[in-house]
């Protein structure tokens, strides 16, 4: 028999009618619908405002004691069902067929799935007379835009583990030698992959996983999304981003500072001060009501002011090129994304990251992000870490 059951968490709101789904937790929708931790992809659906899960023996007990499901039906349970409704004669039914099985038991007509939904599984069911529909509207989940007091706590908590990354950075920069242009770590050159592994450390040690994380230094910092390779050069600027995510709950930090070993160019000075100050005219300007657009453009305006030109459409790419923003939460990348054009409008319990920056070949780059949650009145931040970033 299914296991009825209330989660002591708060639910949040209610999912469209069947929505179904078939994935692990590595789809964020799924760990919004579920709130489990699961490894292995599984089958769950929403009915008439219930969420439903289904799990073999082996799961069951965690699924329980852990999950927000309303509902968590037995694998083997449903397998017999299927069994004897398709006569199977002993075989194992197909995922096609289970779900066909609790279409016809909770008299569903159709499903809607999102656009990480298998595809194989979707022609299957389509093939055999179910009908299904993909969410293509919109969101699935619309109401992950606005975050919970608790939501904001565990990205305030996933920015903590950023936090560490850049503590180590610091320290690293401060502790190291500059021998003919690179610098030297306890007596070995210190490389962008071993600042790498060391943030990495200092983020597992505050319960997050950092990966693709971005440590890269003079020209690569020109290309947003180098990773960094090889040795770090003295008197260049050294672009760090780093996004964990959290192992607990999957939600994730994102930050960026910029640093530089040696001594620092009067234009490097320069690029970095025009930064920090379109960082701070943009969490000036965050509040509900204000059109994403509006930040973005207000940014682009005082680059352009300040005599930083931008170029777009390239194959190099300079100046203030990317978008200022993105929504983050159980994704590191969510919508709605502040840039040029934007029409959106801030929402008190939105949580977002602003990250103005400047690239040029020749001089490098400068990032400079926060992660801020937008309040009835403003935001807050809820990211912190020095912005010192020249280190003798």
């Amino acid at each position: 028999m299914p296991k009825q059951k209330s989660s002591s968490r708060k639910k949040s709101s209610k999912a469209p009618s069947s929505v179904l789904f078939h994935a692990d937790a590595t789809d964020p929708d799924m760990l919004y619908f579920s709130r489990f931790d699961a490894v292995d992809p599984y089958l769950a659906f929403s009915h008439r405002g219930r969420k439903i899960g289904l799990t073999s023996s082996l799961e069951y007990g965690r699924m329980v004691a852990e999950s927000d499901f309303d509902e968590i039906l037995l694998l083997h349970e449903v397998e017999a069902k299927a069994k004897k409704r398709f006569k199977l004669n002993g075989k194992k039914p197909s995922r096609s067929q289970l779900v066909r099985q609790i279409a016809a038991e909770y008299k569903i007509k159709e499903f809607r799935v999102s656009d990480r939904f298998p595809a194989g599984l979707a022609f299957e069911l389509q093939d055999a007379g179910v009908k299904v529909v993909p969410i293509i509207d919109g969101p699935v989940f619309p109401e992950r835009e606005i975050k919970t007091a608790e939501e904001v706590e565990l990205l305030r908590k996933g920015n903590e583990a950023s936090a560490a990354g850049f503590r180590v950075v610091a320290k690293t920069l401060a502790e190291s030698k500059i021998k003919h242009g690179k610098l030297y770590h306890n007596g070995k050159v210190l490389t962008a992959e071993r600042l790498r592994e060391l943030i990495e450390l200092a983020t597992m040690s505050k319960g997050a996983i950092a990966l693709h994380t971005i440590t890269a230094a003079g020209e690569q910092a020109c290309d947003c999304h180098n990773a960094g390779t090889g040795p770090i050069p003295a008197n260049e600027l050294i672009v760090v981003d780093i996004f964990p995510r959290r192992a607990a709950d999957g939600y994730w930090g994102d930050m960026t500072r910029t640093f530089l070993k040696g001594k620092a160019s009067d234009a490097q000075h320069k690029l970095v001060k025009t930064v920090r100050k379109a960082h701070k005219l943009s969490i000036d300007m965050i509040k509900p009501g204000v059109a994403g657009g509006t930040v973005h453009e207000a940014v682009e305006d005082f680059f352009t002011k300040e005599g930083y030109e931008t170029v777009r459409d390239s194959d190099q790419p300079r100046g203030f090129f990317h978008a200022l923003g993105h929504c983050i939460g159980l994704e590191v990348h969510e919508d709605p994304v502040m840039r040029r054009g934007s029409k959106w409008r801030f929402r008190k319990g939105m949580v977002i990251t602003t990250e103005p920056g400047l690239y040029y070949r020749g001089l490098g780059g400068c990032r400079i992000e926060d992660v801020v949650h937008v309040t009835s009145d403003g935001c807050e931040l809820i990211s912190k870490a020095p912005y010192r970033w020249e280190i003798a």
